[in-house]
């Protein structure tokens, strides 16, 4: 799989607009955090300039017309709300090696601090430019939506305890709900500024759901090629990326915790037998296709739309890593 993937050509205009986001973002903060944010954005892959979820706020905004400072200030509210999540989901996730040492364990917690103290602040600075925004309906959808995102993640944490009652797709639909939900309120918000319509928005909603299971599957299969190329380490919950899932399906729960006991143990070769097996087995040809699907769903709720640019856009976006077109200029990350 090509790990440039999550490359989404974007117009000029975009480009200039999610600068815009940044500088929102950036602002926001109190001056004792922006040296923390200016020196590596801490850490995560998604403190970039170009992120998806404003720029669907935007796209859609402007597919009805809406533009100027209102849809900048609510697409820098999505992202905020991307970023407390990221900081908040890596809680524990970094490995320590072995006998490190006192100073590394504290600045280990050092880093948890201050990744729950941003994470908390984003959340709180989005829900302010929310409110001061003024619309019920978009005040609404962000509630509903945190709600939903606190109950996936409980029912994350919980998965251990209901292994013998759940399904195995069960298990890829709450891990990929943080991905949906935020995807699907981005594309609601951008809705609601251009004063879509229930219809509309609600198929744009259900666009935003099924792009989360197509983007949630391919940050799956990315994770497994790093493997072989970086030897990175995987997160707790890696046992329920898709070939994973697709594994216990076809071979049963004991094939699966074998699976999983390897993705736990320290050495890089084990992981690589692992993605070895899966890739012969053709369980990430077989998650790739499964991407597809979803995409061709998620498009699908795009049809009967007004013919525009944005429009045209947005439908790159669903179908950015199938279709192999787009503009040449400025990407977008995930």
């Amino acid at each position: 799989m090509n790990t440039n993937i999550f490359a989404i050509p974007v117009p000029p205009w975009a480009q200039k607009e999610l600068e815009r986001v940044h500088d929102y973002v950036r602002e926001s903060l109190p001056e004792t955090l922006q040296s923390f944010w200016d020196s590596d954005g801490f850490g995560l892959s998604g403190f970039d300039r170009k992120p998806l979820r404003p720029y669907l706020v935007l796209l859609v905004a402007r597919h009805y017309g809406c533009t100027g400072e209102r849809p900048l200030r609510l697409a820098a509210s999505i992202h905020m709300i991307h970023m407390a999540s990221l900081l908040h989901d890596r809680l524990g996730y970094v490995r320590q090696a072995p006998g490190a040492g006192e100073d590394t364990d504290q600045a280990h917690h050092h880093r948890e601090a201050l990744d729950i103290l941003l994470g908390d602040f984003f959340f709180s600075k989005a829900s302010r430019f929310i409110v001061e925004d003024g619309e019920t309906r978009i005040i609404r959808e962000h509630i509903q939506t945190s709600l939903e995102s606190a109950e996936a993640q409980a029912k994350l944490v919980t998965l251990e305890k209901e292994l013998d009652s759940v399904e195995p797709a069960r298990c890829f639909e709450v891990v990929a709900d943080k991905v949906s939900l935020l995807l699907s309120l981005s594309l609601r918000v951008g809705a609601i500024l251009g004063e879509a319509g229930n219809e509309a928005e609600e198929s744009l909603g259900e666009c935003g759901l099924l792009l989360g299971r197509m983007v949630r599957i391919l940050e799956d299969l990315s994770i497994w090629e790093r493997i072989s190329t970086e030897g990175s380490p995987l997160s707790p919950d890696a046992k329920y990326s898709y070939p994973m899932i697709l594994l216990w399906e076809k071979e049963g729960r004991g094939a699966w915790e074998e699976a999983a006991r390897r993705l736990l143990s320290p050495g890089a070769s084990d992981l690589e037998v692992l993605r070895a097996m899966l890739d012969g087995k053709g369980y990430l040809t077989a998650s790739r296709k499964t991407a597809c699907t979803y995409s061709d769903q998620a498009w699908g709720r795009l049809s009967g739309f007004a013919e525009t640019e944005e429009l045209r856009l947005l439908e790159s976006v669903v179908r950015f890593p199938f279709d192999g077109e787009g503009l040449p200029d400025e990407e977008v990350s995930p």
